[in-house]
């Protein structure tokens, strides 16, 4: 299946990332869902080839509604990209709260961990699916002074390999490994850096359509580096 006949669901939609990704990918598949984060489920029409759905990912049941809603406007679900997470320095790794593990897992782990589990049975049931996760070059390397974030990333990294060895051909698993992304908010962060050396996200994006676009032999089990 080619990218132009695919249902998309991208979490994190209104970030940064995920707001490239989706205006680069809703002119070229059949359908793109830009989840943002919500209390509830509530769907939301945009375009012809463009819908929103609001949902808090760190909810099971939540995410499990949010599919069923999406297959009863669209009827299928063809891939899924895991964008939504957080970032936070959360101090030495003795001076780390309880409260920062649980916030940087909620917002990195669990919420992929749900959406995976919630769409994993439609993907196999149909015999096709692919999954991108994004994870952290924290998440191979570590990062001082960020350990519940690099960790949190590290977990979605193994989640990611693990479900590229449960699905196979047709239900693939994939992870994009960002460094560092030229987005505002880390220019505001860093404005001393050297941006030429930062990613741009329209990389990504096109990174990400060429792996949905490959029909044949598709890639599983990858790291992609940027």
């Amino acid at each position: 299946m080619r990218l132009r006949e695919q249902v998309v669901v991208v979490t994190g939609a209104n970030g940064a990332v995920g707001s490239v990704l989706i205006d680069y990918l809703k002119s070229r598949a059949e359908h793109v869902v830009g989840c943002l984060r919500g209390a509830s489920v509530d769907w939301r029409p945009a375009e012809d080839h463009l819908s929103y759905v609001t949902c808090n990912l760190a909810d099971k049941v939540a995410v499990n509604f949010m599919v069923a809603e999406i297959l009863r406007h669209l009827e299928s679900c063809h891939a899924w990209i895991n964008v939504a997470g957080g970032f936070s320095l959360d101090g030495w790794i003795e001076e780390v709260s309880p409260e920062a593990w649980k916030r940087m897992f909620d917002l990195n782990f669990i919420t992929c961990l749900n959406a995976c589990q919630a769409i994993w049975l439609v993907f196999k049931d149909q015999d096709f699916g692919r999954i991108i996760n994004f994870g952290s070059i924290a998440g191979d390397m570590g990062m001082a002074q960020a350990s519940p974030y690099a960790v949190s990333k590290a977990a979605v990294h193994n989640l990611t390999h693990t479900l590229a060895q449960e699905g196979g051909n047709q239900v693939t698993s994939n992870l994009i490994i960002p460094s560092i992304i030229d987005t505002q908010a880390n220019r505001e962060a860093m404005p001393d850096a050297d941006f030429s050396t930062w990613t741009d996200p329209e990389a990504i994006a096109e990174k990400i359509a060429a792996i949905l676009d490959q029909a044949d032999q598709p890639p599983n089990g990858e790291k992609y580096y940027f």
